[in-house]
């Protein structure tokens, strides 16, 4: 039996992608045992459960395939138009660039993952909410009784809402739907996914026509769409055309908690207390609650009001401490509106300015 000769240069080259080959996998073994070590360190409190970790996939991938969709079918038929088929034919035969932009780090940016991960937290508790139906019987729910209502500006803002409530429930269920983003955070997915596609169309030396029509796609993606805003920027619309006042807080509080509305509950916070409605998200989402307790005796809520929405909070996440919460209320009360007022006083910093502060370990 013969052996054949290997060329030389061949066996060059095969051993050159070998060594290629164990250096990259040395720098993936090590970027693993590091990802293990600090999962294995992580404090119980900042780990993520499996099923918000799967709903956070959910709504990472559902996000991308609508920002796909808004980007790679308009180039499609950019190319198209301007006679590149083969171009066309590539980009329409190119994978999900999912993997490809989360491997690249895109859902690290704090923003971005902050924004996913607060919605995804903020909609599993509202849908652990004990509805309460006894207090409106037959009647409408609480957005739909104010989409009825004489004042045109709530009306139409509840309207908003509910169109926008709509869109999102398609997402969280795993349906692609309109993306519902702030316009920098749309921008930072769009133009990752215009470079993930980039890769993988093969565009060869054509690649600066694929370029412009990606651009192109992109910049109008990212253009304001009308009414087309996120479920969160509905709501404020809503709180904000609602305008409670004084001892009209709380019943509208217990409302929105009692149907289920938590976004709405949050803005409602936020507008009277003057928090972004990003602040008082956090509040919200935090099981501890002693924040949110301090914020609604800020805006002087009742002690059964606040024990309504401590007891539906802790109904809908078990993880909740309801006894403590029980214990605690009597201390809650004790807490006077102005005291709590001054304690709350830096979450109305700029945000940036108070994350600096936490950072510091300053007395935010």
């Amino acid at each position: 039996m013969s052996i054949e000769p290997i060329d030389p240069r061949e066996a060059s080259a095969a051993a050159l992608l070998l060594l290629d080959h164990v250096a990259a996998a040395e720098r993936a073994g090590h970027r693993r045992l590091r990802a293990a070590a600090e999962h294995f360190h992580l404090p119980d409190e900042a780990r993520i459960d499996d099923r918000t970790a799967a709903q956070l996939d959910t709504v990472m991938r559902t996000t991308i395939t609508g920002v796909d969709a808004l980007v790679r079918d308009h180039a499609i038929r950019l190319l198209t138009s301007r006679g590149q088929a083969p171009l066309a034919q590539g980009l329409r035969a190119a994978g999900s660039p999912f993997d490809r932009v989360v491997h690249a780090g895109l859902f690290r940016d704090p923003v971005l993952f902050g924004e996913l991960f607060a919605r995804v937290r903020l909609n599993a508790i509202a849908q652990g909410l004990p509805v309460t139906i006894a207090d409106r019987g037959d009647g409408p729910t609480m957005v739909a009784r104010l989409a009825q209502s004489s004042d045109r500006l709530v009306a139409a803002a509840a309207v908003a809402m509910l169109a926008a409530q709509s869109r999102r429930g398609s997402v969280v269920e795993g349906i692609p739907a309109a993306v519902e983003l702030a316009r920098p955070l749309l921008a930072r997915l769009a133009w990752w996914v215009a470079a993930a596609l980039r890769d993988m169309a093969g565009a060869g030396s054509d690649i600066a026509l694929l370029d412009a029509a990606l651009a192109e796609s992109v910049r109008r993606a990212i253009e304001p769409q009308g009414d087309l805003v996120p479920l969160e920027v509905a709501a404020m619309r809503l709180a904000q055309a609602i305008e409670p006042q004084g001892d009209e807080v709380a019943p509208l509080l217990a409302e929105a908690i009692g149907d289920g509305r938590l976004v709405l509950f949050t803005a409602l916070v936020a507008r009277a207390s003057g928090l972004a409605f990003e602040r008082v998200r956090d509040l919200v989402i935090d099981p501890d609650g002693a924040r949110l307790w301090v914020v609604l005796r800020a805006l002087a809520v009742d002690r059964a009001t606040i024990a309504r929405i401590g007891f539906a909070l802790a109904e809908a996440e078990p993880a909740r401490d309801i006894e403590g919460f029980a214990d605690r209320i009597d201390v809650i009360m004790d807490v006077t509106p102005e005291a709590a007022r001054v304690a709350l006083a830096p979450m109305a910093l700029d945000a940036d300015y108070h994350a600096a502060m936490l950072a510091l370990g300053s007395a935010a």
